[in-house]
């Protein structure tokens, strides 16, 4: 698959972001509908941590080649996402040892530079994934093992995944 075409994918993805960003109040941005629902500040957060310090990490561990192994297996359901090129239409649940992770949220101004440092960093690595021979992996705690150019697969995958959520979240902050 061509990077190059991944990168668009993503900035679309981050293009969607920073339109509903800007078009909300603060209000919206922050609501809670009820407390098993994230605010979309909370989406936000998830997407922007785990893009730098989830996805972008992993890839750049690869290139480096550290933290993981030459080779290693998918799971199911890692091979599944991989060639449907997206997460299932149902919510994700990351294991329990992977901890719980509880997002506040931040001022929603503070996503819009958060987004252009991962697509700066995105655009940073294109071509060394281009060029990486893919055999050093490291793993997803529910996908199995990827190499640099599925983990910036999975980047878009995941983002594109919450544009879902972002959209159902955003209906219910209409009325505030």
């Amino acid at each position: 698959m061509n990077n190059s075409n991944t990168l668009k994918e993503i900035e679309n993805a981050f293009g969607v972001l920073t339109e509903c960003n800007q078009r909300l109040s603060p209000e919206q941005f922050a609501f809670v509908s009820n407390p098993e629902k994230w605010s979309l500040a909370q989406m936000y957060e998830h997407i922007c941590e785990s893009s730098k310090k989830f996805f972008l990490a992993n890839i750049k561990r690869c290139l480096e080649q550290r933290g993981g192994q030459i080779g290693g297996e998918k799971t199911m359901e890692g091979e599944w996402v991989m060639n449907n090129n997206g997460f299932p239409n149902k919510k994700v649940k990351m294991p329990e040892a992977f901890g719980m992770v509880i997002y506040t949220g931040k001022p929603q101004k503070e996503y819009l530079l958060e987004i252009e440092e991962i697509l700066n960093s995105a655009r940073d690595l294109v071509e060394m994934i281009n060029q990486d021979g893919g055999d050093y992996k490291t793993k997803h705690p529910v996908f199995g093992f990827f190499n640099a150019q599925e983990w910036f697969r999975n980047l878009e995958m995941h983002t594109r995944h919450h544009l879902r959520q972002m959209a159902e979240l955003e209906t219910l902050a209409a009325h505030v």
